[in-house]
């Protein structure tokens, strides 16, 4: 329990805004706090801090139909928001931070709303086999940042127009279209509302981490009482342009794809004289603080499995500063160097 706690929620509907409402959270974090932010946006794709939207969106049909494009900061995959979906944020210091306490007040709240939800795989709730939430993680310093998507009553068709599903996750997880794999609460509970669920959660939060039911909760409305740093406000800018969001298209000259338990992967070369002069990596794999040093240890090494194989081998050290987390990286660059060795 933690007397340092409080809940957000928010009328603000548009993506870049909420996302950097969230960073700001997380940075401002007081010690051994708990915050619980919730939250909506209107109809967004949301990609993981280092996916590929070429790849893993329909940009021309987000473009018709006035989609708007998100990235997070956090890993993991892409998926479709809406106002039929609810976004939560479990914000706190790494002291209390645990994943499967956070998810059991998701589990706990839809339990006294009569569903029986799991947590499952590396980043799913599920209800009856199917998934309704995706969950991604990051760490700032001393804090912490749990989120993840609670689908109500969302548009599954629209979510499987706008996705590019990789064929390969398809297989993984034998099944056979995005929209059999996922599943909205609503489909269980027919008049059940997103107020409900934010309500439930809200209480079953309070439970968890409180020793005093009189919570402070705070509503950050549109255009009122918004952070006043200047970070806040370049982090909305930020989050809006096509610099973060798309970047450039991929040109380069070699590109390499596969997927390992723990995500897909894929590199980009761009070559001179059979030497790296520029890479990209993009992943939906949740541990972004690996995958994004990739890149600068890739640079200026020949385009030859054994010299890739022995740059990330070589490269795990300075990683394991950054990530502390010893046991994941150990396995995400042993599969990727094993890979490279091979197929270089």
């Amino acid at each position: 329990m933690t007397k340092k706690v409080q809940i957000i929620t928010t009328d603000i509907n548009n993506p870049w805004i909420n996302l950097a409402l969230e960073e700001h959270y997380l940075v401002n974090q007081s010690k051994d706090g708990a915050t619980l932010f919730l939250w909506q946006n209107k109809e967004t794709v949301v990609i993981g801090r280092n996916q590929n939207p070429w790849t893993e969106c329909n940009l021309t049909l987000m473009a018709e139909d006035d989609i708007r494009l998100a990235r997070r900061i956090t890993g993991g995959g892409a998926v479709f928001h809406d106002m039929g979906n609810l976004n939560f944020s479990f914000i706190m210091s790494r002291s209390i931070y645990n994943v499967d306490r956070q998810c059991d007040v998701i589990i706990k709240a839809l339990e006294s709303l009569g569903i029986k939800a799991e947590k499952s795989g590396r980043n799913d709730i599920t209800v009856e086999g199917k998934k309704f939430s995706g969950n991604a993680f990051c760490f700032r310093e001393n804090n912490a940042l749990h989120h993840g998507t609670i689908l109500i009553g969302a548009d599954k068709e629209k979510m499987s127009h706008y996705l590019n599903v990789s064929q390969d996750k398809i297989k993984s997880k034998g099944i056979t279209s995005v929209k059999s794999r996922v599943t909205n609460l609503a489909d269980i509970i027919p008049d059940l509302t997103v107020e409900d669920v934010k309500e439930a959660i809200i209480e079953a939060f309070i439970k968890e981490y409180s020793i005093d039911s009189q919570v402070p909760r705070i509503e950050v409305k549109t255009g009122h009482n918004w952070p006043e740093d200047e970070k806040f406000r370049s982090n909305v800018a930020r989050n809006s342009s096509w610099a973060w969001c798309y970047g450039e298209s991929p040109d380069f000259d070699i590109c390499l794809k596969n997927r390992f338990s723990w995500g897909g992967i894929e590199l980009y070369f761009k070559l001179d004289e059979g030497i790296i002069t520029s890479a990209e990596v993009f992943s939906d794999s949740l541990y972004e603080e690996i995958i994004s040093q990739l890149p600068k240890i890739f640079i200026g090494t020949r385009l030859i499995g054994s010299e890739l194989s022995g740059k990330i081998r070589n490269g795990v050290k300075a990683i394991f500063d950054l990530a502390k987390d010893e046991d994941k990286i150990e396995i995400v660059m042993k599969d990727i160097a094993e890979w490279l060795d091979k197929e270089v």
